[in-house]
């Protein structure tokens, strides 16, 4: 039989008629033994969306006025069918949820208007939500509002509790939005502490529960390290090594060592956790991991990538206890260079677990405290490098910016009770600089012999998005003129430093600076670390919390540690999976990202909510033609609603401000300090609103002047528009 002959057969018959066949009629035109191959070119033809079938007709969609397109239910009853590029508004109401793709017919084509006729396919396999009874039979409740016109019947009932938060699957449509469901997984009870948190972080794919095949495979792994696991491993048990890390921190990562050599060089050891030997590519473990790609940090709750049994015991490098590491020593000189290092399996015991707050204080000279006293001199020598890495990254056009991260810390019932800004201080620099230098140095070992391996990559950023950034900061009073010496990476570090010369306002420019800067992601091919200005970067230095630093340790045990001959076909093949995998992972990172941000502005809009109408002194950090964002001291940002303006204002791009029409008020700029009061906060639609009540301080570096030629273009705009508006009137008024 020749297919494509009966694939061109079957379209002929089916576009000929223009009014639609039924089946029968179509099948009468081959003979019995291609019937049933025509059923499957049917089926095939309706899954691609080329055959429609309405009533018992088939029809092909050129021959109607009939398009296929995906149905969306954005924010605040926002609903449209998108077809290729095209947005299209529904006539009437669904029963089509979000992303379902829908048969529609057109209703205005100049309008853009469609009808829903039919929905042909449905993406959502899986919905969240809280387990309700009604009468013997218990019902899932979506949390997701889009979800709402589903019946969803739980068909295990067994061990089921009302009010649990729960993850189902959608096993079988009984009729049009009525399903049966199996529960899958817990998420948690409606009065758990922390309830929130969990369910908003399954919104962006990172579950709270492990499957129960890989928490089966955690709790068989061992608890100690084995004399067998040490075979072949350097022994470094001996050495001074510690962790230091934040003071609740329980799954550790990195430790490090420092020895000064006879040459007067500095030995820099790096010595990361082996999780690739316990959990084996392909496990049940290993399977879970890259599905979550990384642990995710969520307002003082975490989600981690493995179970705690592993990642806060044999895979985490706690103080006094044997421990397998990778280890990255280097021999660095006094101008930051790396000149020597090797790369291999070892075994360590870390003599203390440090941390941040009590490292600051010694190297500040504020108190050693017990069990420091022997590891001062090292902290000191420490110290010392780091300053060193550091001038050589600045010099060589690593950009430093300056950032606040804000730490949320809530009470035993999951409240926020306070807010407080996470500063980097010296404990924090040396483990940074150290950790970067260990991942530049195993990235230079695997490029240099072409090795397949996941590289950290940031790319140069749009000479045009720098320029415009240039532009706003001289338009809001930060003169900065472009030298034709610089490159783009010396210029855009020229840039960063000069905000910090412009104090808490060119702080407040950090943000949409960053934003001209493209996002680093992961890639199998290296083009270098734009913000690192970094030649080769990897991920190598916390495989606990992220899954890229997996794929590193297993390269590096596959092709530089191993002996083995490897063909060429298997490395193109570890290249192709590093590829899609970088993809894959790269995504992972940038929804937990989101998920993140979505749950700070959960818990600031929930703190708000207990001080509507209280005042607080902030800074205005974002400027549009809709209103303000004004971040208070602590960090929370809120915004400011044109309309709730005591006067007129219009948004002057030319200055980035808003720009008051009347003498009597202020125009406002960024960096403006504001006292504001809180006029509502709403925790579920994560928005904070404020008013405006006094004006404390202006952007110092903006002459008053600056908005007069706008002011006075708006005034008369209006006056003309008044104009206009009388001479119509006066035409009709016989």
């Amino acid at each position: 039989m020749n297919t494509n002959n009966e694939q061109f057969r079957l379209n002929q018959i089916i576009r000929k008629s223009s009014e639609g066949i039924s089946k029968a009629e179509i099948l009468s035109h081959f003979s019995e033994t291609k019937k049933e191959f025509i059923e499957f070119l049917l089926e095939e033809g309706q899954d691609k969306n080329q055959l429609i079938v309405i009533g018992d007709k088939y029809y092909h969609i050129d021959n109607t006025s009939y398009r296929v397109g995906k149905y969306k239910d954005k924010k605040y009853n926002n609903r449209f069918v998108q077809i290729g590029n095209d947005s299209y508004q529904i006539d009437s109401d669904t029963n089509a949820i979000d992303e379902d793709t829908v048969l529609v017919s057109i209703v205005n084509k100049k309008q853009k208007i469609v009808h829903i006729e039919k929905v042909l396919q449905r993406e959502l396999k899986s919905v969240y939500g809280e387990v309700q009874q009604i009468k013997d039979s218990y019902f899932l409740k979506p949390e997701n509002p889009k979800f709402k016109k589903l019946v969803i019947k739980l068909d295990n009932n067994d061990g089921l509790i009302v009010g649990s938060k729960v993850v189902v699957n959608l096993d079988k449509e009984e009729s049009e939005n009525n399903y049966e469901g199996t529960v899958t997984g817990l998420i948690g009870y409606s009065n758990d502490p922390g309830i929130d948190i969990l369910m908003e972080a399954y919104k962006y794919g990172i579950d709270s529960y492990f499957p129960q095949e890989a928490k089966e495979e955690a709790e068989q792994l061992p608890l100690s390290v084995s004399d067998k696991d040490k075979i072949n491993r350097c022994d470094l048990t001996k050495k001074e090594i510690f962790t230091i890390d934040g003071d609740d921190t329980k799954d550790i990562d990195d430790a490090i060592s420092l020895e000064v050599l006879p040459n007067g060089n500095y030995e820099l050891g790096v010595h990361i956790t082996d999780v690739t030997y316990y959990i084996e590519k392909g496990s049940a473990l290993d399977e879970e991991a890259y599905h979550r790609g990384t642990s995710s940090y969520l307002a003082g709750k975490v989600i981690p990538m493995y179970p705690a049994i592993f990642s806060n015991g044999i895979g985490s490098l706690n103080p006094n206890q044997d421990r397998l590491t990778v280890t990255c020593l280097m021999e660095i000189d006094h101008n930051g260079n790396v000149v020597n290092y090797n790369i291999f399996e070892s075994v360590i015991n870390s003599n203390i677990q440090m941390t941040y707050n009590k490292v600051n204080d010694i190297l500040d000279g504020v108190k050693v405290k017990n069990g420091y006293e022997e590891h001062v001199d090292t902290l000191k020598r420490m110290y010392k490098l780091s300053l060193i890495l550091k001038k050589k990254r600045l010099k060589r056009g690593a950009l430093n910016i300056e950032r606040k991260e804000l730490k949320i810390e809530l009470d035993d019932k999951g409240f926020p009770t306070e807010f407080k800004i996470r500063e980097q201080n010296n404990a924090e620099n040396i483990i940074e600089e150290f950790m970067i230098a260990a991942n530049e140095t195993v990235a230079t070992a695997l490029e240099e012999y072409n090795y397949p391996a996941m590289y950290r990559i940031h790319e140069v950023p749009s000479p045009t998005k720098v320029s415009d950034f240039i532009e706003v900061i001289n338009k809001i009073g930060m003169p900065y003129y472009r030298s034709e010496r610089r490159n783009l990476q010396m210029e855009v570090q020229s840039i960063a430093q000069e905000l910090t010369k412009y104090g808490v306002i060119g702080k407040i420019m950090y943000l949409p600076f960053v934003k001209t800067l493209k996002k680093a992601r992961y890639q199998s091919e290296n083009i270098g670390h734009f913000g690192l200005a970094s030649k080769s970067y990897v991920h190598f230095t916390s495989p606990i919390r992220r899954y890229p630093d997996n794929t590193i340790h297993r390269s590096i045990k596959k092709y530089l540690l191993s002996h083995e001959e490897i063909d060429e076909e298997e490395i193109e093949s570890d290249f192709l999976e590093l590829t899609d995998e970088a993809d894959y992972l790269s995504y992972r990172e940038r929804q937990a990202d989101k998920c993140e941000q979505a749950i700070i502005s959960m818990k600031c809009a929930e703190y708000m909510e207990k001080h509507i109408g209280e005042k607080f002194n902030g800074r205005i950090v974002q400027i549009d033609n809709k209103g303000l964002t004004i971040q208070l001291d602590n960090l929370i940002e809120g915004r400011v609603k044109i309309s709730s303006l005591p006067c007129h204002y219009e948004y002057n791009e030319e200055t980035y401000s808003l720009v008051s029409l009347d003498d009597d008020y202020e125009d406002y700029y960024y960096g403006d300090l504001l006292e504001v009061e809180v006029y509502n906060a709403n925790k579920e639609n994560k928005t904070i609103e404020f008013e405006i009540t006094k004006v404390l301080e202006q952007n110092e570096y903006v002459k008053p002047s600056i908005n007069d030629n706008k002011r006075n273009e708006v005034i008369n705009r209006s006056q003309r528009k008044i104009k206009r508006k009388d001479k119509r009137r006066t035409k009709w008024d016989y």
